[in-house]
């Protein structure tokens, strides 16, 4: 919603589930809308390999 963006609260949610989960690998399961790249770049800043699409999972189902 345009009132919550640009607000910190989606960098900070990532930022406490990393402080919580600190030996769980994350990343995007889609690819980055254009308007959304500067935005996945700025909250992977301090993430090594920072948020990118990868490949899912082998116990994860693409269906």
């Amino acid at each position: 919603m345009p009132e919550y963006e640009r607000c910190g609260l989606a960098s900070a949610g990532l930022t406490a589930l990393r402080v919580e989960h600190p030996d769980l690998m994350w990343h995007t399961l889609g690819g980055h809308l254009r308007e959304s790249q500067a935005f996945w770049a700025a909250v992977g800043a301090d993430v090594p390999g920072g948020y990118q699409q990868r490949r899912l999972c082998l116990h994860i189902s693409a269906a």
